[in-house]
């Protein structure tokens, strides 16, 4: 995202060929020494360019239609900095070529805790995927959810849709009926008729663990009663960054205790939260980069005593894209939020962490 027609800005690879730069809804293709220019790893607009940018002053200001407030440091200076679920208008997507080894983390294979799931997958067998969590599992910012193009499926449902294709599955979307949780399709998704994944996403915007605690009973628990559980994902923290990590290791392994006792062949991926805004001021960023260590420390615990678990190291992918991206690059809503580029890193990241199949 480009702030200010001056702005120069770094791809996550050194290119070797930009193959396309377009608007975020991919119905605008901007043209090459019209629009941009790719020189010493940046991208920039020469004069007269067309390309969407978001102007520095209302980068730099509140958002009137918005009731949050972001405070970041500009110049040493703290400044009211654009807050809005709709930021992604101002971003732009670049497909290109590169020859750079790879930068970014590797997510560790953990489809040794999923050999059931995946087995049951091989045979054709059914199988129930439950996701658990706060904003980002629930599917803000996908622009699927915003329902405006080019309408990226949120990341649990691109997850799931990945391994009905790779399996010839057809995907059961259910409606939780409950309040504040995600729509989902009307529609099954086919793929083949080797079986059928039950889809479940009683995720909702906001939440803590504690919530996510004190609503368990009511949210998840009828769901397992009903369909039983091959695979549910505990995905909070990103609302819990003034809570220690101890805390916050204890609050998860409430939840998952909670899922074993009820179905203890399942296996649960603890997926540890991108970190927030690194530059806000003003209480959005936390503790949050502490929780993943001791998700580890909560696997290795479950694993020693037989059952299925593992974490889908998001804080860590997060980081290691920073390492080489702005944080407005990627985020939806300039706070806390995946826009679609992440949204794919998410759903790539738990991919990878339950098959072993570093795929895209």
């Amino acid at each position: 995202m480009f702030v200010g027609k001056n702005d120069r800005v770094r791809l996550l690879y050194d290119a070797c060929d930009i193959i396309s730069v377009r608007s975020f809804d991919l119905k605008t293709e901007y043209v090459r020494g019209v629009d941009y220019e790719y020189a010493d790893g940046r991208l920039y607009m020469p004069e007269g360019s067309g390309l969407s940018y978001i102007p520095e002053e209302l980068y730099y200001s509140k958002n009137p239609e918005f009731p949050f407030s972001i405070i970041t440091l500009r110049d040493g200076v703290q400044t009211e900095t654009y807050f809005s679920e709709l930021i992604c208008k101002y971003q732009v997507f670049v497909t290109y070529t590169h020859s750079e080894a790879r930068t970014l983390f590797t997510p560790p294979d953990s489809s040794a805790s999923f050999s059931r799931l995946l087995s049951k997958l091989e045979n054709g067998e059914d199988a129930t995927f439950i996701f658990y969590g706060d904003s980002i599992t629930f599917g803000a910012s996908a622009t699927g959810l915003l329902d405006f193009d080019p309408h990226t499926p949120i990341w649990p449902v691109m997850f799931t849709l990945k391994l009905a294709k790779k399996y010839g599955y057809t995907v059961r979307f259910v409606n939780t009926g409950l309040n504040s949780t995600g729509p989902v399709p009307a529609e099954p998704a086919v793929f083949g008729t080797n079986g059928t994944i039950t889809y479940i996403n009683p995720a909702v915007g906001g939440w803590t663990a504690p919530l996510g605690i004190e609503k368990y009973d009511e949210y998840v628990r009828p769901f397992i009663e009903k369909y039983g559980c091959d695979m549910f994902l505990i995905g909070f923290g990103m609302n819990d960054g003034g809570n220690d990590a101890a805390t916050e290791k204890s609050l998860i392994a409430t939840i998952a205790d909670n899922v074993y006792g009820q179905a203890p062949d399942a296996g649960i991926v603890l997926l540890s939260t991108m970190v927030p805004n690194p530059d806000s001021v003003n209480g959005w960023f936390g503790n949050q980069h502490l929780y993943e260590a001791g998700l580890y420390e909560l696997a290795d615990e479950y694993s020693a005593r037989g059952l299925r678990c593992a974490v889908a190291p998001m804080t860590t992918m997060s980081r290691s894209v920073l390492a080489r991206k702005h944080f407005r690059d990627y985020c939806g809503n300039n706070v806390n939020h995946p826009n679609d580029f992440m949204v794919r890193i998410y759903a790539q990241t738990v991919y990878t962490t339950v098959t072993g199949d570093f795929s895209r």
